[in-house]
């Protein structure tokens, strides 16, 4: 999926240097001013979309984790105990493999999710920059976004065939997780001076960022869907053979720290107006109980800052 992002933004920039525009840099009425009169700070919103790297994707595929963060065994994995973990667990499988008894139907370690995969996720937060000049700034970010992951796993319905082609059913397993970022970086357009030469006053110009990020990343949520009649079924909670409440997962969290690039499209709007469109490629640490994991991740993004 991230390709064609990254083939659409690179042909979508293709498209915008091609255009030539006013130059929107004019305090009003007073005609053109010079590019180092732009110094001061500016302030944004930060809008995009996020692509978690499937790297970490795992942590929620049923296994769990013990209180110090351990991964589990299949025997006490999180996903075995709500199929088959207490009489009421498998009554409740049952009914949604339509009905049949728990001696018809079996689950075990080869059933368990193979691959989890994170989808696109909203990405939301604060910008505030520090330009020098027209072209060259300091800027900080705060921003969150809550990548979810998803995957599938088995149940056997056993039909007595004796060659063992028994039927599976497959049900779905979702984790929840959120993420905060908060970034230190530079700021770089390029092009004006070159622009101005030619005899050019552009409004859209190239630009690329790098810098550095702190990742904090908090378990958010693991549950399955056994279907119409039995639904969503909340892993991190835990029940007694008599269907009481016993325990709850520990909320796992962690932080880690990793650095980033980005590169795209800024478009002059008005003196003190400014929306940049780019691919943001971040090398972030992702700690969550003894998962560890460094990993390339994604953004496309959209950030309209005024001055």
């Amino acid at each position: 999926m991230n390709k064609h992002f990254i083939t659409f933004f690179i042909s979508l920039c293709g498209v915008f240097s091609q255009v030539q525009g006013q130059v929107y840099n004019y305090a009003d009425g007073e005609g053109p001013v010079s590019p180092d009169s732009v110094k001061g700070f500016y302030f944004g919103l930060n809008l995009g979309v996020y692509f978690a790297n499937n790297k970490t994707a795992n942590f929620y595929d049923g296994f769990g984790y013990s209180r110090d963060g351990g991964k589990l065994g299949f025997t006490n994995s999180w996903l075995n105990l709500a199929i088959q973990g207490s009489p009421q667990a498998q009554d409740r499988t049952s009914d949604a493999l339509g009905g049949i008894t728990a001696d018809e139907w079996r689950f075990d370690e080869s059933d368990m999710p193979l691959q989890m995969t994170f989808g696109g996720s909203f990405l939301y937060g604060a910008h505030v920059r520090y330009m020098f000049n027209s072209d060259f700034g300091l800027f900080s970010e705060i921003y969150g976004t809550n990548p979810v992951t998803t995957g599938q796993f088995t149940i056997q319905k056993q039909t007595g065939n004796p060659l063992g082609n028994d039927n599976l059913e497959s049900f779905g397993i979702r984790g929840e997780e959120q993420r905060l970022l908060i970034t230190l970086g530079i700021h770089r357009v390029l092009g004006r001076k070159a622009a101005t030469a030619r005899g050019k006053t552009p409004s859209i110009l190239p630009y690329f960022d790098l810098g550095f990020n702190a990742t904090f990343s908090k378990f958010e949520a693991n549950f399955i869907n056994l279907g119409d009649l039995a639904g969503n079924v909340d892993l991190t909670v835990f029940f007694n053979n008599q269907g009481q409440f016993t325990d709850a997962a520990n909320v796992l969290t962690g932080a880690g720290v990793g650095g980033f690039a980005a590169l795209g499209m800024q478009i002059t709007i008005g003196r003190k107006f400014t929306i940049d469109l780019g691919y943001v490629a971040s090398f972030e640490q992702i700690n969550l109980g003894e998962l560890n994991q460094r990993a390339l991740q994604s953004q496309i993004v959209l950030k309209a800052i005024y001055m």
